[in-house]
Order: structure tokens, then sequence, then C-alpha cells
């Protein structure tokens, strides 16, 4: 797995230098084109379509232990909520590369209710040519690629959303470019959520260096910037946590919990200083 992952980040660097930006998605094939139904492993068990029946299939490549990759399944877990009772699929995927424990905790952390498939031998994501994580692929009723997106830091649920409703014809060509148009002209450091985000993968960083002073500092900017980011004050409690102060920690885990009650990460972190 170690062969492969350094490989797999080679390859990425070559791609970001030599491949022009809306080519990184996927090689094999391009919006409009028919895609090839396959049935994957579940990793609980069983298989199942990644596409399925629905009049939107929404699926979503990912590497576990990846910032972006945590951060968008946790955005598209917000979407599917948000969407749910409409017909619209989401599905994540997953190489066979990464164990299950190592998927398992990803989910975990990302509090994802949609089905996660197993990619065996890369085999689908040799057929389309996925090329870097996480990438997401909206495809219609009739298994068509309407749609991919890379992630994006900002306006990532604004662009999809906008995209599934096209799909579903909620709104016309003219609609969708409306509004895709303000949200690609948002500049990073016009939106709060964007430095909000900026600053938690800081603290993440310094909470893996165990400088949990830091860590807490750069959660409470991170608050600051978006007081409805779950992810912001379930870092501030590992980071209180990480100092031996538990009581204060529950109370920014049970925060984090209510904003986002699949918050996997505030709820081990809650269990954690209650043993």
């Amino acid at each position: 797995m170690g062969v492969k992952f350094r490989s797999a980040v080679l390859l990425g660097a070559v791609l970001l230098v030599a491949w022009p930006p809306g080519s990184l998605a996927f090689a094999n094939v391009k919006e409009g084109d028919l895609l090839e139904e396959e049935e994957l492993p579940g990793l609980e068990g069983g298989r199942l379509p990644y596409l399925g029946r629905g009049r939107a299939s929404v699926f979503v490549f990912f590497r576990p232990g990846q910032d972006h990759s945590l951060d968008a399944l946790r955005r598209l877990a917000a979407l599917e909520r948000e969407l749910a009772g409409r017909p619209v699929r989401f599905v994540a995927i997953v190489s066979d590369a990464w164990t299950s424990d190592e998927v398992r905790a990803t989910v975990r952390q990302a509090g994802i209710r949609m089905p996660v498939l197993v990619d065996r031998g890369d085999a689908l994501y040799g057929k389309l040519g996925v090329r870097l994580h996480p990438v997401i692929g909206i495809a219609d009723g009739q298994h068509r690629l309407a749609a991919y997106e890379h992630f994006r830091q900002i306006n990532l649920e604004e662009i999809l959303r906008a995209r599934i409703r096209r799909v579903l014809g909620e709104i016309d060509d003219a609609g969708l470019a409306k509004a895709l148009e303000p949200a690609r002209a948002t500049m990073p450091g016009d939106d709060p959520r964007f430095v909000a985000r900026r600053e938690l993968n800081l603290g993440r960083l310094l909470l893996e260096r165990r400088n949990f002073e830091k860590a807490l500092a750069a959660a409470r900017k991170a608050q600051e910037r978006d007081p409805t980011f779950a992810a912001a004050r379930t870092l501030a409690g590992q980071a209180l946590a990480g100092m031996g102060r538990c009581a204060e920690a529950v109370v920014e885990f049970d925060a984090a919990l209510a904003l986002d009650p699949r918050d996997g990460a505030a709820a081990e972190g809650k269990k954690g200083c209650s043993r």
C-alpha cells in the first residue's frame, strides 16, 4: 500500500503540472457520456450498484486519511440530508488499497449515511480514469455523466445543489448558469467559510503535533468566522481534551453534536472524556 500511495502522490503532482484543470477528474469519460453500471462490494457486505435507479446519482471517490476527502464527505452528507425525499442517490467509493478499518474510521469522522462501495483492484477507477481525490460525479437517470466537480473550499454545496437540480429538471440551463456564475466569482478571501476551513486545517495540523494551545486558538478563530461550523467546535474539544480540560471539552463536543448530530469525531471525543 505504501508503494501505491507514493505512486498516486507522484502521479498527482505530475498531473497538476501537465494537465489542464478541466481534465483532472475522469480521464476516460466526459460529460454526456453513457456510464456503464457496475456492482461493487459494500463496505458492510453484499453488492450494490454505484449508479442505481434514481433520477440523479451522486458518487464520490475519496481517500481515507485525506483532509479534503473528509471535508467533501461531510459536506455531501449535509447535502444528502437536505435533499432527503428527492430521487437522488448518494454513494461513496474507495479503493481496496485501504483497509476496512481505515475506511470505517473516515466514515465515522465524516458521519456519512450513504453506502460505501469498495472498488476491487481499482477496476472502476481505471475504467473512468480517476486521477485525483476527492472527485464527485453526477449522473442522470439514464446513467449519462451530467457533471463532475473537483474538491473546492468554497461553494461546493451550492454548485452540487445546482447541478443536481438541473439533472432533476428543477432548473434549465439558464438557471444553472445563473446559479453557478456567482458561486465561481466569489473570491476565497471574501467568504468567511473559506477562512474558517483554513483555520480548521491549520488547527488539525497543530493538534497532530500536540500543540494543543495553538490548535485551540485556531479553532476559536474558525468559530468566529463561522459560528455554525461544527468541526471547529469539535477541534476545540479535542484541543481541550489534549490539555486535560475534559469538562470544557465536553461542552465543545456537545455544541458540535448540536450543530451536526452525525459528527463522529465529536461523539468519540465526548466518549473518551467520559471514561
